[in-house]
């Protein structure tokens, strides 16, 4: 019977709320289905939305103070609905990450995600608008999700082009992400991608690689490939120290950690990472879907969720119990799940499974055993080359500060 350990208090609180599903984009590396994205209004209801905010209030309260606290709406285009919309979220969100009370304001915000396609003029006048006066304090933000062929488009693509580089005028900062498919792997590569960044001024990217039970013939069609891409985002992002992203510093803190949670100086096994690591990541990253169930948020090549999109149950659903409760609940039940997943095939020899552990690679892997697309004999996903390389660089740190 496992026993749950009380991890060290999060220091930080990162939340998602998928509160809309609508969006022209037709990324083929996006977890909605093409029917899910053909609707013209929010999937939260009002009564869902604000039960959510008033759990993640109580939740925020119940650990503060806290250093950083962001809160994401996604999954698709805000800017379909009315800007009036976006600015009570902005407020209703604004009161989240202040009853969190961040020592570091700055980095704390609300984020919202857009997909930037429609006609240039209204878009533009929407993310102009969208801020509300009520939150004046927390700043609003919009993540703006790249589609390699809109941005190649022989009619689109400059004006698309052009409305990119307005969002970043508008707000001065804004989270440059690209979904990763088959096609978008074969249509811009890694230091394309950096250099529209660069060229137009960004100084954040995100890279997300979400295989779901009903995307993964679009996402896990050429692993190597993708393997390859990911290895040249590394590359490029390490020649151009100007530009951030969470990818490098996820895997690099997850090894971190792990290797500080081992015994003695070899890596961990999967049951230490998930009894003293995975308690505490769940309770700092959390996503609430658009019935106001909730899902731990966890991190791997972007977020990815325990949610029946990826083959996993919820933890439960607001309407149940407190934030808090409903985790302590499942814990142990999640726990178990994940150190299964980790016991077949060739997680249960691979030297690095207790770093896997630590991250929400273990998702992807369940993913790809369901639909067919892990490959016999190796790892089931795409990021060992990454996850090598990284600790590789890690043990050299170590004994460099050994030796210091």
């Amino acid at each position: 019977m496992l026993v749950e350990q009380r991890p060290r208090r999060a220091k930080e609180l990162q939340i998602q709320i998928d509160d809309v599903h609508a969006c022209l984009g037709q990324c083929q590396g996006c977890v909605l289905s093409g029917n899910e994205r053909r609707v013209a209004h929010p999937d939260m209801s009002p009564a869902t939305l604000d039960l959510s905010i008033s759990r993640l209030i109580e939740y925020a309260e119940s650990i503060a103070p806290l250093n950083r606290v962001n809160v994401t709406f996604g999954i698709a285009d805000h800017l379909i609905m009315p800007e009036e919309y976006v600015q009570a979220l902005h407020a209703a969100a604004a009161r989240i990450v202040r009853a969190g009370r961040p020592q570091d304001r700055e980095h704390s915000a609300v984020f919202f995600s857009t997909s930037l396609v429609g006609k240039p003029t209204e878009v533009v006048r929407k993310l102009s608008a969208c801020r509300s006066p009520e939150a004046s304090d927390v700043p609003l933000l919009p993540i703006v999700v790249l589609d390699p062929r809109l941005l190649h488009a022989v009619k689109f693509g400059p004006a698309y082009r052009e409305m990119i580089t307005e969002a970043k005028a508008i707000f001065g900062k804004v989270d440059l992400t690209i979904n990763l498919s088959d096609e978008a792997v074969s249509m811009m590569g890694p230091r394309e991608f950096i250099e529209f960044a660069v060229i137009n001024g960004f100084d954040e990217v995100t890279v997300n690689w979400t295989p779901t039970l009903g995307n993964a013939a679009a996402t896990c069609g050429n692993l190597p490939a993708l393997s390859q891409w990911l290895l040249g985002f590394d590359d490029e992002m390490r020649r151009n120290p100007g530009i951030t992203s969470s990818f490098h510093p996820v895997l690099r803190g997850a090894i971190d950690v792990a290797m500080c949670g081992a015994d003695d100086d070899s890596l961990p096994s999967v049951m230490q990472t998930v009894m003293n690591v995975f308690p505490e990541t769940v309770r700092k990253s959390i996503q609430v879907d658009n019935f106001g169930n909730l899902v731990p948020k966890l991190e791997a090549i972007g977020d990815v969720p325990h949610h029946p999109r990826f083959g996993l149950p919820i933890i439960g659903n607001l309407r149940e119990a407190s934030i808090a409760e409903l985790i302590d609940r499942r814990m142990p039940a999640m726990q178990r799940r994940i150190i299964a997943t980790h016991c077949k095939g060739p997680c249960a020899s691979c030297p690095v499974a207790g770093i896997c552990a630590a991250t929400g690679f273990h998702v992807l892997t369940h993913v790809m055993r369901r639909t067919g697309h892990a490959a016999e004999g190796r790892c089931p996903h795409v990021a060992r080359d990454l996850i090598d390389r990284l600790l590789l660089e890690a043990r050299a740190a170590d004994r460099a500060r050994q030796v210091a």
